[in-house]
């Protein structure tokens, strides 16, 4: 939890530092303004800004499917233990855990560990097997989840592109005396290192969650919300 902090502390200092050199970065090198390139301008950033929305839109969607996801996440080798313990009824005899175990899969079962206890000797060999290549599988919709990731990231990519190759604005006189403090265009730069950094970190974490489980889960869960929540934030205030 510390370093995780510690983290987000020294990603949103950078953010404030990125976010302030923008302006800088945009002056070294001025294109000539002109009154198509304004009207290009506007027309690009409109479309910026709609697609925002609908990217921001599809990550809310890809986070809530994820959350549903992370809540069904079982191990394959409970799934297989349960067929066998199912082959093996002569456990059941005076044994409550028996049906505690054949139970509904879930990141907490029990049947491939009762499996083993049932039987040390002879359920040995077997129970190692099943742990010897563990992955986790999910009961929900994994296939919804990826497709709408996959819509995010394309939609992102779009938003972004529509403010990379929008031309530049005119600078105003005043701008030359330094920078605000803060202004809404400001805040929604700072956010830009956050998300970013959210969106790319994603694909990785989930492909993490089928060898480690609610782990790399959970970590997927607060980098997808952190970058949903910079994003809401860019958006807000600018649109109001």
């Amino acid at each position: 939890m510390r370093i995780q902090i510690v983290l987000f502390v020294s990603l949103l200092s950078f953010s404030t530092v990125f976010a302030q050199s923008i302006p800088l970065l945009q002056q070294n090198n001025k294109p000539l303004v002109t009154k198509e390139s304004l009207k290009k301008r506007r027309n690009l950033l409109e479309w910026h800004q709609i697609a925002g929305l609908t990217t921001l839109a599809l990550w809310l969607a890809t986070n809530l499917e994820g959350d549903k996801a992370s809540e069904t996440l079982y191990r394959k080798s409970d799934q297989y233990a349960q067929g066998l313990l199912l082959a093996n009824p002569q456990y059941a005899t005076n044994d409550p855990i028996y049906l505690v175990a054949l139970g509904s899969l879930n990141r907490h079962s029990i049947a491939a560990d009762y499996f083993l206890l049932k039987d040390p000797t002879n359920n040995a060999g077997l129970y190692l097997a099943l742990k010897a290549n563990e992955e986790w599988e999910t009961k929900h919709s994994a296939a919804m989840h990826k497709n709408l990731a996959m819509a995010t990231f394309s939609m992102y990519a779009i938003t972004a592109s529509l403010a990379f190759f929008s031309p530049s604005k005119i600078e105003s006189e005043t701008e030359d005396d330094g920078p605000r403090i803060y202004s809404p265009i400001f805040a929604h730069k700072a956010m830009i290192p956050i998300h970013l950094a959210s969106m790319l970190l994603l694909p990785g974490l989930g492909a993490r969650i089928e060898k480690e489980g609610p782990r790399a889960a959970h970590q997927m869960e607060q980098v997808g919300w952190t970058g949903f929540g910079a994003m809401s934030i860019a958006l807000l205030v600018i649109t109001f």
